[in-house]
């Protein structure tokens, strides 16, 4: 897969980012019957809706990447996932220092710029 620029956000930074790639770490709550959508909670604890453009081929759970395009009303239309084993509990991300990291990116934009 070819690199696509992205920002990596949370629940609350995500309308910020309407229409742009973003990268978004959700914890599954509940997929939808057809597999083509599924609710996670955000690293801040929003709800965001995600649209698949396929079905999924397994189930869903714990935490895991979303990337892909975001929309304006808390949701993202989805373009990748990634999932991490042993998420299931929920207990071995780091969601304040995923807060801490968003922010940090947030105000800082033009952190690479040299000169």
């Amino acid at each position: 897969m070819e690199f696509e620029p992205r920002s990596i956000v949370n629940g609350s930074l995500l309308k910020r980012h309407s229409g742009q790639s973003v990268s978004i770490h959700l914890f599954v709550e509940k997929g939808d019957k057809d597999g083509r959508s599924f609710v996670g909670k955000s690293t801040d604890g929003m709800p965001i809706q995600v649209m698949l453009s396929a079905p999924l081929s397994q189930i869903l759970h714990g935490w895991v990447e979303v990337i892909g395009m975001a929309g304006s009303n808390d949701s993202v239309r989805c373009k990748e996932i990634i999932t991490y084993t042993g998420s299931e509990d929920g207990e071995e991300f780091d969601t304040d220092g995923h807060n801490m990291l968003c922010n940090f990116l947030a105000n800082c934009r033009d952190m690479y710029r040299m000169g």
